[in-house]
């Protein structure tokens, strides 16, 4: 007997979360003047629209959209001009090596992305042709590192294809327009927000209106101050009508509620859906004080892991300081960084600390344990709160140190080698930190010492005071 298989059921999806055909049109024409009038100019848009080349608008397009990713804007232009400067083409890139890729990447954070950039490139080079996958799906399946949402921003901004596009912003304003308060994060909702964002794009002008849509996210709609009196949706956006009947209501409410009056509300009325829809915000969840901002609904955030390290600069007797570089997979692979040890949540004694730097990395004894503390330095990754407390240890002898298997290798470097380097911002932090506290004492033994000689000179006679005369006492 074969076991029937239960099928998941669909949501329930009522009408007030869906555009009409009529709301298409307008939606369109009224986004896309707004962006002619109002939108930012950006390196890689330039590019997408004047340059004839498919190959080079697709590569341009697609190393902007791996840069912004969890990254903002304004950060990403100076990475983006200098990456450009030095890879112009997928060539370029595709005969670097994936150290330089992540020297100039250096600093962007979640490096998996330059790695496959770089990988993407040698793809298309040496299996491609040189040419660009040429649409959405065939992006995402040939190239690494693209998803559904690379593909389709490189897909309809540099190619022209009708796909459309659902980042952060995007889903914050369809989930406002169309007053979509279910989790974004549940697979349902987002496959709800693909298929409204495939409908609404302009098949005329499919990457200015996909730009468009982003941008009033990133400008107008944004999550804590939205400036709904300029949004061009605001006569289609659910949650601004919502919310302007709400604040009515309650005004209407508190006025009549002084006289103590009854009045009734009928002729202001509810946006209404289908009563058991899956998409709609249960009233009991709806702000008054929040407006808009009821929408999107997020799953609360999981709580950032607290991790700590010691990490120690070990520094020899020409001022070069030694690096480890990390391993090819995982958080921050193949970047340079100090030697660091790994402390549990409890702390661990300095007698731990000294003896993991005498066995991991052959320290003598008395340099491990003559170790001097700089500072703390927390830095925040995605999901881990990390702590780095600094070390610095100089080396007079020229014992040959080794490092853990953990590590790709070890090398010496100057200040400058190690700020060309393919680095984290933690290490940079670090040796920052070391670079501060040695100014600070710096600046205190000169300070000592001013004073010092300002009190030697106030004890010291003057070479004229043993030829002036004492004054004569007067005779009475």
């Amino acid at each position: 007997m074969v076991k029937s298989i239960k099928k998941a059921s669909l949501p329930l999806i009522g009408s007030l979360h869906q555009f009409t055909e009529i709301d298409v049109v307008e939606v369109r024409e009224r986004l896309l003047k707004w962006y002619d009038a109002n939108h930012r100019v950006l390196p890689w848009r330039s590019i997408a629209a004047i340059e004839p080349d498919r190959s080079k608008r697709a590569y341009a397009v697609l190393v902007s959209e791996i840069m912004l990713q969890q990254t903002q804007v304004s950060t990403v232009i100076g990475y983006f001009d200098t990456w450009m400067k030095k890879w112009p083409t997928v060539e370029d890139l595709a005969s670097a090596t994936l150290e330089e890729v992540n020297q100039i990447w250096a600093g962007l954070g979640y490096y998996s992305r330059a790695r496959r950039l770089h990988e993407g490139a040698v793809k298309i080079v040496k299996e491609l042709n040189g040419e660009f996958p040429n649409d959405r799906d065939s992006l995402i399946h040939q190239l690494p590192g693209v998803g559904r949402y690379s593909g389709s921003a490189v897909a309809s901004i540099a190619l022209g294809c009708a796909v459309g596009v659902v980042d952060g912003n995007v889903n914050r304003v369809l989930a406002r327009v169309r007053g979509i308060g279910a989790d974004i994060n549940i697979q349902s909702t987002t496959e709800h927000m693909w298929s409204l964002a495939d409908k609404i794009v302009d098949p005329e002008r499919p990457g200015d209106f996909n730009q468009a849509i982003m941008e009033l996210g990133a400008t107008v709609c944004s999550p804590k101050t939205p400036a709904c009196g300029s949004c061009p949706l605001r006569l289609h956006c659910v949650a601004y009508q919502k919310s302007e009947n709400q604040q009515e209501k309650s005004s209407i409410s508190s006025h009549f509620k002084k006289f103590s009056e009854k009045v009734t509300l009928s002729e202001i009325s509810d946006i209404e859906c289908l009563a058991d829809c899956d998409l709609c915000l249960r009233k009991e969840d709806w702000d008054v004080s929040l407006g808009v901002q009821n929408y999107p609904r997020k799953a609360q955030k999981t709580q950032s892991r607290q991790e700590s390290s010691a990490v120690i600069i070990l520094r020899n007797k020409i001022d070069k300081m030694l690096l480890v570089q990390r391993p090819r997979t995982g958080l921050l692979a193949n970047l340079w960084e100090f030697p660091s040890i790994a402390l549990s949540e409890n702390g661990a004694q300095d007698k731990d600390v000294t003896e993991e730097l005498v066995s991991q990395f052959s320290l003598p004894h008395t340099a491990a344990s003559s170790r001097t503390f700089v500072s703390d330095v927390i830095h925040i990754f995605s999901h881990i709160r990390q702590t780095y407390k600094v070390f610095l240890i100089s080396l007079s002898g020229e014992k040959k140190l080794t490092w853990p298997s953990r590590y790709q290798g070890g090398q010496w470097m100057t200040k400058e080698e190690f700020l060309a380097s393919a680095t984290s911002t933690a290490m940079k932090k670090v040796f920052k930190s070391m670079e501060i506290s040695e100014q600070k004492c710096t600046n205190k033994k000169k300070k000592l010492n001013n004073e010092d000689n300002s009190s030697e000179a106030k004890k010291q006679k003057t070479i004229s005071h043993f030829f002036t005369a004492a004054p004569k006492k007067k005779i009475p």
